[in-house]
């Protein structure tokens, strides 16, 4: 395998236009769009500052979500940074539609558990309030459990004018994404999808000139032969999104936010789906005219516009259309490295994780059943190994 492995990640190293393509590319979108497209977001920061910002909430039953929800209010009310008026409503339903027409936030408060619903479009917006709601509480976290070790003690510290033992970070407006910051995420996500060109390339090369036809005559398995093609494409694949990451952080001065590991752990799975997509293809499709149809003109395109790489999508849009848009990785990839940026919040992420790690399993899988399938036409041939 590592033979292959070290043959594929050559070849795809000698195509050097394609190559600095790949990498540079991405920097030149991000610096154009971003320049073009900064007063637009530079107005979105002020329309944040003078505009109502209506945040509906839904309380259900008691619990500690509902002692949490007195002293958000309080804190929100007296903020300077930010206009915010509350309401409550009886109806959840009522509430998502806001947030998908208006913009608007929804709080669904129930037991110990607090929802908050938001819409992508305006993510200045929700992940401001989303910081402030995750900092309040913790806060409230960190004094239960003090009052469960000493509850004496805990009320000379809480009664204390110098609090300084519960360590605070508040969300600033100013920190919100400019034009640069946003595109910095959301073009990288976009070639991403353009990697899933080298396996299909690579396949039909080999195809044409009998290579894996030669491979399987000297006793590798199918399934490990398209391993080894999955392995040495996602190598490739994260070393030139890494170089483009870093390039677009130090020189560009991105903000990725504080931990530099986050981001490519982020990507690790869009990479395994893309490359995992651009080599099942063609092994189901023999047809390499059939693959880059399918590929180019139906996966891609479908993908980012389910990812709202054309059009902007909701974070709630209701129906089965919610449910689809989760298909692209491209919706995956933004909202998990937004919520982290600008919210420190990482569920979303976790949740992209085990989605990667969920599609790595299904694709070993998949090319199992195709390698014992594919391997019957050469057991007359003796291996040499």
């Amino acid at each position: 395998m590592i033979p292959i492995i070290k043959a594929t990640i050559l070849e795809c190293t000698r195509d050097r236009k394609n190559l600095m393509f790949m990498v540079f590319f991405p920097l030149f979108l991000i610096a154009l769009l971003g320049s073009v497209l900064t007063a637009i977001f530079s107005q979105g920061n002020d329309n944040l500052l003078t505009e109502e910002t209506y945040i509906y909430y839904v309380l259900e039953d008691s619990g500690k979500a509902k002692e949490i929800l007195d002293i958000f209010i309080n804190n929100l009310e007296k903020e300077k940074e930010i206009k915010l008026i509350f309401k409550k409503i009886e109806d959840l339903e009522t509430g998502k539609t806001k947030v998908q027409v208006n913009k608007d936030i929804l709080l669904h408060f129930k037991g110990d558990t607090i929802n908050v619903y938001s819409n992508d479009e305006d993510l200045i917006k929700s992940s401001y309030i989303y910081g402030i709601l995750s900092g309040l509480s913790n806060r409230l976290n960190s004094t239960m459990e003090v009052y469960k070790i000493n509850p004496i003690k805990a009320s000379e510290i809480i009664n204390r004018e110098d609090k300084n033992y519960i360590e605070e970070e508040k969300v600033k407006v100013s920190e919100s994404p400019s034009a640069m910051n946003y595109y910095g995420v959301a073009e990288i996500g976009l070639m991403i999808f353009y990697f899933i060109n080298y396996p299909l390339a690579t396949i039909k090369h080999q195809r044409k000139y009998s290579l894996k036809n030669r491979i399987s005559l000297s006793g590798i398995s199918t399934f490990k032969y398209y391993l080894s093609l999955f392995i040495a494409f996602f190598l490739f694949s994260f070393s030139c999104v890494t170089i483009t990451y870093l390039l677009s952080k130090f020189i560009l001065n991105i903000n990725y936010g504080s931990n530099p590991i986050i981001f490519l752990l982020a990507v690790m799975p869009f990479l395994i789906i893309v490359n995992g997509i651009g080599i099942i293809i063609p092994a189901i499709f023999k047809e390499e005219e059939i693959s880059g149809s399918i590929i180019s003109n139906i996966i891609i395109p479908a993908l980012t516009f389910l990812g709202g790489g054309y059009v902007a999508l909701g974070d709630d849009i209701g129906g089965m259309f919610n449910i689809i848009t989760n298909i692209s990785p491209l919706r995956w990839f933004n909202k998990s490295l937004f919520r982290y940026i600008y919210s420190g919040d990482f569920s979303i992420l976790r949740l992209w994780l085990i989605i990667g790690v969920v599609f790595l399993i299904v694709f070993i899988l998949v090319i199992s059943i195709i390698g014992r399938r594919s391997d019957k036409i050469y057991e007359k041939y003796p291996s040499i190994n």
